[in-house]
């Protein structure tokens, strides 16, 4: 499974985050096409002024990090594909605009926040799934569309019972 490696800069910094998780730099290009201000490293990166660069590749060992190895590791085993992410990201953005059922009639949702705060929602939620999000979300929609009358998180744990036994996918 591969891992994600980013670097943000903006002169005279400069900051490498390593062995991320699909949901976790979708939840960093999620922030960054919405051109927000995105907090890592004890620092805060605005899309305006700083430049992301991000990497797919394999796993990094933690002993190949030290000493400023980790992001020519990255670069020479990995492939940059930024353009990718942030295009999905963007994808994703305007999708749940349009699935949004008050996208015409009402900026705010029925919790007060606007469609662009549930999206960081699902993100985050996305990233507490796992690995196979995508899968166990399918899952576990199949299992809510045919067994009415379970708790969201009942629901949650029959799907993943279906997955561990090699059950429905989709």
């Amino acid at each position: 499974m591969p891992a994600y490696h980013l670097e943000l800069r903006q002169f005279p910094r400069n900051f490498n985050r390593f062995n991320l998780s699909g949901p976790e730099i979708g939840s960093v290009a999620m922030t960054w096409v919405r051109e927000r201000i995105l907090d890592l490293g004890d620092q805060k990166w605005s899309p305006a002024e700083a430049t992301l660069t991000i990497i797919e590749g394999p796993e990094i060992p933690v002993e190949r990090l030290s000493m400023g190895r980790g992001w020519p590791t990255a670069r020479r085993e990995g492939e940059e594909v930024t353009d990718r992410v942030l295009r999905e990201a963007r994808q994703a953005l305007v999708e749940m605009e349009r699935r949004r059922p008050d996208a015409q009639s009402s900026p705010a949702g029925p919790d007060g926040t606007d469609g662009r705060d549930q999206l960081a929602l699902g993100v985050e939620l996305g990233g507490l799934l796992g690995a196979q999000a995508g899968r166990l979300l399918a899952a576990w929609r199949a299992v809510a569309g045919r067994s009415s009358g379970l708790a969201p998180s009942e629901s949650l744990a029959l799907a993943e019972r279906e997955l561990a036994a090699g059950g429905p996918e989709d």
